[in-house]
């Protein structure tokens, strides 16, 4: 599976890039929403992992701007998991009305970051 991975820190991008190819999944990488939204269209990830809080595009907008692509409109076309650092109260009902399919608070756990990565796949 090829996962966006969509973070503005360097350092978190190389654990979770190191995650999921560890999981076995190839990894493409966007710093901020809107190269996020370039990316998705050039390389038609499987799944997206989009951080919540990034300069240029935070990842809600860019959840937004990608449900608005038609080949990307839904669960079944390009699952999105949100991630966060902020507390679920403050961010899981803004990133599902963005669009997103999933939450996973950070830092991410290699369990629960399989869990999710297997969910969705069975869904796409």
């Amino acid at each position: 599976m090829k996962v966006l991975l969509v973070e503005d820190l360097e350092e978190s991008r190389t654990v979770l890039r190191a995650m999921n190819e560890r999981l076995g999944h190839r990894v493409v990488e966007a710093a901020h929403g809107k190269e996020a939204v370039q990316v998705a269209l050039d390389s038609n990830p499987d799944l997206v992992l989009m951080d919540l809080s990034m300069p240029e595009a935070d990842g809600l907008q860019a959840t937004s701007a990608l449900r608005a692509i038609s080949s990307f409109r839904d669960v079944n076309h390009l699952p999105v998991i949100a991630l966060t650092a902020y507390p679920e109260t403050l961010s899981v009902e803004k990133a599902y009305q963005a669009g997103c399919d999933g939450y996973l608070q950070k830092p991410v756990d290699l369990t629960d970051l399989d869990a999710a990565l297997r969910r969705f796949l069975r869904t796409a």
